[in-house]
């Protein structure tokens, strides 16, 4: 067959190819409307859920404190009862012994912002007791310490924890 001519409206002919782009560069045709990508919803998303997600962030981390706060003084609370049922009375050890075993278990929190222990029954009551007294007798002791939660404004809590346990020493007969 030979050579065909330019005129010749063969298939084998070479026509007119658009090239196609794939992202790069302009496009031939406009996306419709419908398909673009608004502009500024990102930014308006963001700016609607950024203080809400903050604030939750905020109050997880007070939670957290909270909750770290009630172990601290349920801890101290449990030592200063430990302590107050095995005082040693022949070496005048009282209520300031449960004190000081609450104020040395108490690390983590202010100690100078807890509130005076609450001892039942008071150190004059047991020391009345007649002998084997007070041996066997609840002894409770209640903490009280106000927190401050800081969520957008501060919010002051008080945190209470109570233990009560046996007394295991006795007053002379």
């Amino acid at each position: 067959m030979g050579m065909m001519r330019s005129g010749s409206t063969s298939s084998a002919r070479c026509a007119t190819i658009r090239p196609r782009h794939s992202g790069g560069g302009h496009a031939l045709r406009r996306k419709p409307s419908s398909v673009r990508r608004p502009r500024g919803q990102a930014v308006v998303e963001l700016a609607l859920t950024l203080p809400i997600l903050l604030l939750l962030m905020l109050g997880l981390i007070n939670l957290g404190l909270m909750v770290n706060g009630q172990i601290i003084l349920t801890h101290a609370a449990w030592e200063g009862a430990r302590a107050g049922a095995t005082l040693d009375r022949s070496k005048g050890e009282g209520d300031d012994a449960v004190r000081g075993a609450v104020r040395r278990a108490i690390s983590g929190l202010d100690a100078d912002a807890l509130r005076d222990p609450q001892i039942a029954p008071a150190e004059a009551e047991r020391n009345a007791a007649p002998w084997p007294g007070p041996r066997g007798s609840p002894l409770t002791l209640t903490l009280e310490y106000p927190l401050t939660l800081y969520l957008p404004f501060p919010l002051p809590v008080t945190l209470r924890a109570s233990a009560t346990t046996r007394i295991e020493y006795q007053n002379p007969p």
